[in-house]
């Protein structure tokens, strides 16, 4: 029986991340949270499309709480921010993996974050969508920095910064240029 649970751990050990299933409750549903419900499993641009993901969230929440709508927006926002840091840290830490691409909630929160007090009308989805993913890839100062912070804080606070960014843009936009 031993040699069994050697040679699992062995075999585990040889496997890339990705390759790896996730065996305890705690860890599936970091991973599931993680992943955006999968979608960073999807081989091809997981960022891009973990990104869309954050539509949905916007889409449901950004257009109701009447005269509570920003603070809606802010605590939703700030609530997958927190369950990203969590899920984040038991994935890089159960794959040591320092931050990898199929994590991909860092950028749907980073993606709310920029639509924070915008109405979710498909012209602002758009443009903060594109904005949000040049900031996301680019990684200008002080973004880079961010992404230093030890485990899933740092996976999550560089998309964060990069939402802010495209916020600060999109306040312009929208309040100088009436986008």
């Amino acid at each position: 029986m031993e040699k069994q649970e050697v040679q699992q751990q062995e075999n585990t050990q040889n496997q890339t991340p990705q390759e790896q299933a996730p065996e305890d409750f705690k860890t599936m549903v970091a991973f599931m949270l993680a992943t955006g419900l999968f979608v960073g499993k999807i081989p091809i641009a997981p960022g891009t499309i973990g990104t869309l993901v954050g539509i949905f969230p916007i889409l449901i929440y950004w257009t109701r709480g009447g005269q509570y709508q920003l603070w809606n927006e802010i605590f939703i926002t700030l609530a997958v921010f927190l369950i990203g840091i969590w899920a984040s840290t038991v994935v890089v830490e159960t794959f040591k993996d320092k931050d990898p691409e199929y994590v991909v909630i860092d950028e749907i929160a980073g993606y709310m974050v920029s639509m924070i007090g915008f109405y979710p009308s498909w012209q602002h989805l758009l443009i903060a969508f594109v904005l949000f993913r040049i900031f996301d890839i680019l990684k200008p100062p002080p973004i880079k920095m961010f992404e230093k912070l030890p485990s899933g804080l740092g996976v999550m606070a560089d998309d964060i910064i990069a939402g802010i960014y495209t916020w600060i843009i999109m306040f312009i936009l929208v309040k100088f240029f009436g986008i």
